[in-house]
């Protein structure tokens, strides 16, 4: 039924290179004809753009304007849009922060039936569906990562060793007494729902469960902890996502440890582990 469609639940929000970037409708361009010495430089300045895009007499883009070095607009260069700077409009905002981290590249021209219809830079990753694209994959990493040691360690046996450590470790510890006040007033939940991101890991790790994933070394496993400052990151919106302390070059990177490591535990669960060995 129709309405049924209504009813699925969406991990990942559908959203594309043309959600973030700028139609041709609305971006700052110049016209071939109203080239007039550098005054494309000035436009370029008061706009602090290092791409602008020239439109022919027949109302399409085939050149634009690039300043010779990121946000110095003292000198640009005139550039032919090739196949290599373009991707199609409906590109997901994976692949787009693939290319921009593998191709080390600041902008793309976006083409709708081999034609360009837009334009999408680096900046544009810090708007907010961007930021919401992350987000909602470290939800559902905490999520899986959270069933993962529910899984696999007792509730009792995690909740000790947390008893443990509250004894010297006042976080832990206001953890724990949340814990037991939500328990204390009927609330059925886990634990693991009180844990901080990075104490995931950190419990994985004490319990040896990521070599269940695959991961042989403690080393190898607590590279993983970076993925922490990215989930800050998009935890306030109010910050930029690309900044000078966190290129593309370390967002691509880190995303692909998230969809590596949800691969792992959706796919590649030691079915000899259980709850009883930890118990």
């Amino acid at each position: 039924m129709i309405e049924e469609l209504y009813y699925h639940d969406v991990i990942n929000p559908n959203i594309t290179a043309a959600t973030i970037g700028v139609s041709k409708n609305k971006w700052v361009a110049i016209k071939d004809s109203e080239i007039d010495g550098n005054n494309y430089l000035t436009i370029m300045q008061e706009n602090r753009f290092n791409i602008l895009p020239i439109i022919s007499s027949d109302g399409q883009a085939y050149e634009y304007f690039r300043s010779v070095s990121l946000n110095d607009y003292s000198a640009a260069t005139r550039e032919i849009i090739t196949y290599k700077d373009t991707i199609t409009l409906d590109t997901s905002i994976k692949e787009l922060i693939f290319k921009f981290g593998y191709m080390s590249k600041s902008h793309f021209f976006l083409t709708l039936n081999g034609k360009v219809s837009g334009l999408v830079s680096l900046s544009n990753l810090n708007t907010r569906s961007a930021q919401v694209y992350i987000f909602s994959l470290v939800c559902e990493l905490e999520r899986t990562l959270s069933e993962f040691i529910q899984d696999n360690i007792e509730e009792g046996v995690l909740l000790e060793n947390l008893k443990e450590k509250a004894k010297y470790d006042n976080k832990i510890r206001s953890l724990v007494k949340n814990y037991n006040k939500l328990l204390s007033e009927d609330y059925e939940n886990s634990i693991t729902e009180s844990l901080y991101f990075r104490q995931f890991f950190e419990i994985i790790k004490e319990f040896n469960l990521h070599l269940i994933l695959g991961y042989t070394s403690n080393e190898e496993w607590e590279e993983l902890y970076s993925m922490n400052k990215l989930r800050n990151s998009v935890a306030h919106p109010s910050k930029s996502l690309i900044n000078k302390d966190q290129n593309i070059e370390f967002i691509q990177s880190k995303l692909e440890q998230i969809d590596d490591l949800l691969f792992r535990l959706r796919h590649q669960k030691n079915p000899n582990m259980s709850k009883s060995v930890l118990c």
